[in-house]
């Protein structure tokens, strides 16, 4: 009885049995419309196919990868060790705890790789190995399917909703992060729609073995990605709680309306702060502009990409942005100094609040493809810049298409995120969004629309790092019920307790240095 029950899971198997089953170069295989673009030379668009992103004159080198023959009777087998089970999924590689870290109590840790095409339309093309985490609890219990967006960590750690179900975590690196990268690297595959079909792929593998319910999660970029992922896919899981996701617009003048007045007349006093502290530092220019230099000296940074004076007057603008979306309106006195401070306590107010290494040629390399992505569907925030004036010498730099890596074209593609909310709202359902009242990004959050048995919580006075338990205990405990009904769990009488430090690192340009702990790979 219960290899029959299991048997539809068994079919989720046969894409990938198929693999990698070639599909002649100009095959339509799909036809849902992909948010990508295919680029085939600077200022060129292809205005032909729209499948997941590749072109019918791509070239390609047969990567002669054999995806084997799967085990159906051992994944399936409850009676086997999961170690085994998984060893037999084809294309995963696996390995237990190889770094002997600390697991929570009652799991088993894995890291694991996936063979994936770099273009799911062409899978006999360029593949590549993505990094992916388990934290294995009991096959028969909910699996929480996470992503930061970025990279994954491969120290073990539980998200929110991972905590509070009890279940199963699996983490996944976003396609193009180090070292999930294919090679060589073919930058107009990084598109939503290939994303998309990657954590298809995956799910379908694992879903073999885990037969519950699942529910994808992921914060800021993750949370877009695992929203996107439903706009492709809205069948591979039961729900999806996403946490302070934007959907942005490209220069999108939202993000400094919002900040021009974030918090209201509670903070103005602490916004009248954060302007001053802004003009002393573009008045003190050439001091800074020296500070700055000796700091790349000492550190050994380059900042060829974007110079020092762009760096400089992006780290003034981002670090008004960066406090409201990290720090906290109770430190602003402390955070911030006074304009009568010297230049070397303004200087290292900048390093705390955004990092002042996030503008090097290293610091920006590291996020290539985050902000290859912004340049090409994501959008980005407009600069808060307008109230500093002629302090400004490089007014609209501060964009995501000045940082897209260099010598890699994209067509900005106006009609991905509108497509995306359009889904939202008219075809969602099981969705909850969690944002913070004082976080930028806030400015650019969902709307429900007629999204189905969905829902949107705001905590009040929050950040970027806004959860379901920061909530009012009433808002959370209808949240936490929203969710025990999505993953079929009966109503606990008290919840279990939930530890925000226990949550995985936080992966983002421009980082805190104080946020940055933790962060190995």
């Amino acid at each position: 009885m219960a290899r029959a029950a299991r048997f539809p899971y068994l079919l989720l198997l046969l894409p990938i049995l198929t693999l990698p089953g070639p599909v002649a170069c100009g095959d339509e295989p799909d036809t849902t419309p992909d948010s990508g673009t295919q680029v085939l030379d600077a200022g060129t668009e292809d205005a032909g196919t729209e499948d997941a992103g590749s072109d019918a004159g791509v070239a390609c080198t047969p990567s002669g990868w054999d995806a084997g023959t799967a085990d159906v009777g051992v994944i399936t087998d409850t009676s086997q060790d999961i170690l085994v089970r998984l060893s037999a999924i084809p294309g995963l590689t696996v390995k237990e705890n190889p770094n002997g870290a600390r697991v929570p109590a009652g799991y088993r840790f894995f890291i694991m790789t996936f063979n994936q095409p770099q273009d799911h339309a062409h899978p006999e093309c360029q593949r590549f190995e993505q990094r992916v985490t388990l934290l294995h609890a009991a096959d028969t219990r909910p699996l929480v399917l996470s992503t930061g967006g970025y990279g994954v960590s491969v120290n073990p750690s539980r998200a929110e909703l991972t905590q509070l179900l009890g279940a199963n975590q699996l983490s996944v690196e976003h396609r193009f992060f180090p070292p999930s990268i294919p090679s060589p690297a073919d930058w107009s595959h990084l598109t939503l729609r290939q994303s998309a079909d990657d954590f298809h792929r995956l799910t379908q593998a694992l879903k073999a073995i885990y037969t519950g319910k699942w529910v994808s999660t992921g914060a800021s970029k993750g949370g877009e990605t695992v929203v996107f992922f439903r706009r492709y896919y809205p069948n591979d899981v039961d729900a999806t709680v996403a946490y302070v996701a934007p959907l942005a617009r490209r220069d999108d003048e939202r993000f400094p309306a919002f900040q021009a007045v974030v918090g209201g007349d509670a903070q103005a006093a602490c916004r009248e702060r954060l302007w001053a502290f802004q003009r002393e530092v573009l008045s003190r220019r050439e001091n800074m502009l020296a500070l700055y230099r000796a700091y790349a000296e000492q550190q050994e940074l380059t900042f060829t990409r974007l110079g020092f004076e762009r760096a400089l007057e992006h780290a003034v603008i981002e670090t008004y942005f960066g406090f409201w979306q990290y720090d906290v309106p109770s430190r602003c006195t402390q955070s911030i100094p006074e304009p009568t401070a010297t230049d070397e306590v303004l200087f290292a107010a900048m390093d705390y609040e955004v990092g002042l290494d996030s503008f090097s040629d290293k610091g920006l390399a590291g996020y290539d493809a985050y902000f290859y992505q912004a340049a090409l569907e994501l959008g980005w925030p407009q600069p808060y810049e307008a109230h500093l004036g002629a302090l400004i010498q490089h007014p609209g730099t501060d964009t995501g298409d000045v940082y897209s890596p260099p010598g890699i074209p994209f067509v900005f593609r106006p009609e991905a995120m509108p497509d995306i909310q359009d889904w939202v709202s008219v075809h969602g359902e099981r969705l909850m969004f969690i944002y913070g009242s004082l976080d930028p990004w806030t400015s650019a959050a969902y709307v429900l629309g007629n999204a189905q048995d969905s829902f949107l919580y705001t905590v009040e006075g929050g950040n970027h790092g806004s959860r379901i338990s920061q909530l009012p205990p009433d808002v959370q405990a209808a949240a936490k019920a929203h969710i025990h009904r999505w993953m079929g769990i009966a109503p606990l009488k008290r919840s279990p307790k939930v530890s925000l430090a226990e949550e995985p690192p936080t992966f983002a340009p421009r980082l805190p240095p104080r946020l940055r702990t933790g962060l190995h790979r």
